[in-house]
């Protein structure tokens, strides 16, 4: 996305906890990734505009919530929604099975089963582990316990904090992602007081950099 979007805005990008060229002290929480992209804000300016996609949309919104007068607007493509206690039961086991996976290696086995596990079909899973970022998803198989806990504090952060977004906020989805991904994106929508959202037609999971790229122009450099 970054060319696509470097003639009119100064783009940031950054590897999250346990990816890439970035370190984890643990025990991981969902604080310190808030932590680490406050700091990247104050040592670029101050004030941000955010994009994330899917468990990254939800760091950028629950960053908007802890930190709303450096936070410009937000733009969330497909943030995870957790279920009910039933739900948050089933990740809470699920997290203890990614960590005895992963301990054993078995990276694409963890991949596939929280693919599954977060809704996605057997043709969006082989079409995202088949695209550009397929590897890097496997490789950062050791975080996947991440997305889980990120996943389990949306319902509650939708709850009790989205209400006070007091910024503009885009929420994105594909009409050719999870089967529901729209629903989610309308229950966010409705719960942020300046949101509004947009249905990206023929897009999956895996958006693609031109199509999304000039939306969030639009968006961020819109008065």
């Amino acid at each position: 996305m970054v060319p696509f979007l470097l003639e009119h805005l100064t783009v940031l990008t950054y590897d999250r906890r346990g990816r890439g060229q970035s370190g984890d002290i643990p025990p991981y929480s969902i604080e310190k990734e808030i932590q680490d992209l406050n700091a990247l804000i104050d040592h670029h300016g101050g004030k941000a505009f955010l994009y994330g996609h899917s468990a990254g949309a939800a760091l950028a919104l629950f960053t908007a919530a802890a930190h709303p007068e450096k936070v410009l607007k937000v733009a969330a493509y497909e943030p995870p929604l957790s279920g009910g206690w039933l739900e948050r039961t089933m990740t809470n086991f699920l997290i203890c099975q990614i960590q005895r996976q992963v301990a054993g290696g078995k990276n694409l086995a963890v991949v596939k089963r929280f693919m599954r596990f977060v809704g996605m079909d057997e043709q969006l899973i082989k079409d995202t582990l088949a695209s550009e970022h397929g590897q890097t998803i496997i490789d950062m198989a050791g975080t996947i316990a991440y997305e889980a806990e990120i996943q389990k504090a949306s319902r509650p952060f939708l709850k009790d904090q989205a209400k006070n977004l007091g910024m503009p906020v885009l929420m994105l989805a594909g009409t050719k992602s999870f089967k529901t991904a729209p629903a989610i994106m309308a229950s966010f929508t409705h719960a942020i007081p300046q949101a509004e959202s947009r249905l990206l037609e023929g897009q999956t999971h895996s958006v693609e950099a031109e199509v999304i790229s000039p939306v969030l122009q639009e968006f961020f450099l819109r008065f």
